[in-house]
């Protein structure tokens, strides 16, 4: 048991700290930036340091993290089953909590939150929770690939009988002109209830001059990110059940199979993620290609390098190489719910106006030793954090909501 807790926990921090590497795009600069490397400040430097934490990073650690989400779901429901306590009571009480956390985040701190799209993924994982791991497995590829046939689909059927003003909001939210791009700026550059209302503005669905013209392109472009977010998510979860069934992610597998994880989850993923940089490139980042066909070829990539990732970490940890630094990472897992937010709340310091006010001004080389910054800092706090105490204090709150109890933070002495 306490090798599987081991495991997980380090490749949890892992894939925590990894998915920073994507984030500090958004957090820096305006959203658009996450996704097009031209849309803003786009210089050749910049430009290289966007493909390479594209085909590294972009949703790479977010599919561990999902699939290590699936494997607590199952820890969790073990656990309490095994105290004799009603598992689904306290599963939904828990996930409830989680859900309002993600609410609060997504609002008052950052509007690319993960815990909102993981708490409602949860309400439906309860169901899937007993099949065997083979359906499990098929399943939740079948699900995270809906975005991608979808997007075709739309692109192959729907985009020639869209009317031009339709076109056109698509067209303009890949293209910002530059007025859009300076009404971010100013408000993350100014003050918190600038940035509260922004935020807000972004997720409504309301056309501010009641000009329904382009409603479509609009419902578009939010159907399709809401099914990416949720189905890549859960498909990732039901993988991550089946993963963690498996032994998979308790590194109890053969050495030779974490070598095969590695060799073609890499040696498939990497150059897929490359192709797909290719072709935007060579479609010169065109609407059209980029709305619906340009996430397809990295989104059957992230699996396998993902399970690239997964394979590597393994191995690294059999090997027992830099132990003090894997103890490191442990913590970060152990204190993920904390770190995550920790994550949002310096970088939103760093960037936004009621902090250093930095947005728009570090170019990527920049963001990415912010990025490490941030980094030591968790790998430092997370560590003497749990020198003193059992949780860390998201987690800690959490708990206690969960159980409707007051529960003892501090390490108990011997």
């Amino acid at each position: 048991m306490k090798e599987r807790i081991t495991s997980i926990d380090v490749l949890r921090g892992f894939a925590l700290l990894g998915i920073l590497i994507m984030n500090i795009m958004s957090f820096a600069m305006p959203s658009i930036s996450y996704f097009s490397p031209l849309a803003y400040n786009g210089t050749i430097p910049n430009q290289i340091i966007y493909c390479i934490s594209h085909i590294i990073a972009d949703q790479k650690f977010m599919a561990i993290f999902s699939m290590l989400f699936g494997a607590s779901t199952l820890l969790f429901m073990r656990s309490v089953i095994k105290k004799g306590k009603r598992p689904s009571l306290l599963y939904y009480s828990r996930n409830f909590w989680l859900l309002l956390i993600g609410w609060m985040h997504s609002y008052f701190v950052f509007y690319g939150d993960i815990l909102l799209i993981y708490a409602l993924c949860s309400f439906l994982l309860y169901f899937l929770r007993n099949i065997s791991p083979r359906k499990q497995f098929v399943l939740g590829f079948i699900i995270y690939l809906i975005p991608s046939f979808s997007n075709y689909l739309t692109y192959k059927y729907v985009i020639d009988y869209l009317e031009q003003a339709d076109q056109n909001v698509i067209i303009e939210y890949w293209n910002p002109n530059d007025e859009t791009i300076q009404k971010e700026l100013d408000a993350y550059r100014g003050s918190y209830k600038k940035q509260v209302q922004y935020r807000a503005q972004m997720w409504s669905s309301n056309n501010e001059n009641d000009d329904s013209s382009g409603d479509i392109g609009g419902g578009i472009i939010g159907l399709s990110f809401l099914i990416d977010f949720f189905s890549r998510a859960f498909g990732m979860m039901l993988i991550g059940m089946s993963c963690f069934t498996w032994g998979v992610f308790s590194n109890s597998l053969k050495e030779s199979f974490y070598k095969k994880m590695m060799e073609y989850g890499f040696g498939i993923g990497l150059p897929l993620s490359i192709l797909g940089l290719g072709l935007a490139y060579s479609f010169d980042w065109d609407w059209e290609y980029v709305q619906f066909l340009g996430r397809i070829p990295n989104t059957i990539a992230t699996p396998f390098t993902s399970f690239g990732y997964i394979g590597m970490t393994m191995l690294w940890i059999r090997k027992d190489y830099f132990k003090s630094f894997q103890d490191r990472l442990r913590a970060i897992g152990k204190t993920a719910l904390t770190s995550y937010l920790l994550q949002s709340i310096i970088a939103t310091f760093i960037f936004y106006g009621f902090g250093l006010g930095l947005f728009g001004h570090v170019n990527r080389f920049g963001q990415i030793a912010i990025m490490f910054f941030i980094w030591g800092l968790l790998l430092i706090f997370c560590s003497g954090w749990l020198k003193r105490f059992q949780y860390g204090p998201v987690e800690w709150i959490w708990r206690m909501l969960t159980y409707m109890k007051l529960i003892p933070i501090l390490k108990q002495t011997k």
